[in-house]
């Protein structure tokens, strides 16, 4: 049996393993499962992942997920307790945390953040289909050893460009989760400073 992944979409996907003149492999995505050479299980160093941002997935060379799921977890938790979006998830890629929030909820908070049931019974069921997903607030693991994390929000260059700017001071993901989680989805997540270049803050515990 075919190897099989099913993204958020309830899309599914199959994945083709083609040999090249080298006599290596080449991954191939498709959602046909009539192929002959079809995998049926993921080849050893590579992984099947689900982007963020719209569902699309890809087979890739394994990256190690630096980030645990406690740290994923405490996150979680307080952007569900003290931001102002109300339909995210926490993407865990490599030394990154991201929290991303869907497409009816608003990074500063400029119009009403809606729950995923508001969104269905507005738009109906098939929003779910397309519904797509934006990150503004990331934290970096910065110091493996002692678990300390950079925040970094966007930052706009454009009608369509942004980047991320480094926020505050380094230091556990406990105390950074809630201090700059808080402000997601409301007025005041622009009103975050971010660093100035190359200054560098450490947070000390005391």
């Amino acid at each position: 049996m075919p190897y099989s992944y099913t993204n958020r979409h309830g899309k599914i996907h199959f994945f083709r393993a083609v040999e090249t003149k080298s006599g290596k492999f080449r991954y191939y995505v498709t959602t046909s499962d009539e192929y002959p050479n079809l995998i049926e299980e993921v080849p050893r160093g590579f992984e099947v992942v689900e982007h963020p941002h719209d569902a699309k997935v890809v087979i890739r060379k394994e990256k190690p997920i630096l980030t645990t799921y406690e740290e994923k977890e405490i996150v979680y938790d307080a952007i569900n307790e003290f931001a102002g979006v109300n339909d995210f998830f926490i993407h865990a890629e490599v030394d990154y945390l991201s929290v991303y929030h869907s497409q009816f909820n608003y990074t500063a908070g400029i119009d009403e953040n809606l729950t995923r049931e508001e969104a269905i019974e507005i738009y109906g069921k098939e929003i779910e289909r397309w519904m797509k997903f934006y990150s503004a607030l990331r934290f970096r693991l910065v110091d493996q050893e002692k678990r300390l994390f950079q925040t970094e929000r966007v930052v706009y260059t454009g009608y369509h460009g942004h980047t991320f700017n480094p926020c505050g001071k380094i230091a556990p993901i406990e105390k950074v989760a809630v201090e700059f989680g808080q402000h997601l989805g409301k007025k005041t997540f622009f009103e975050i400073e971010p660093n100035d270049p190359g200054e560098f803050y450490v947070f000390t515990l005391e």
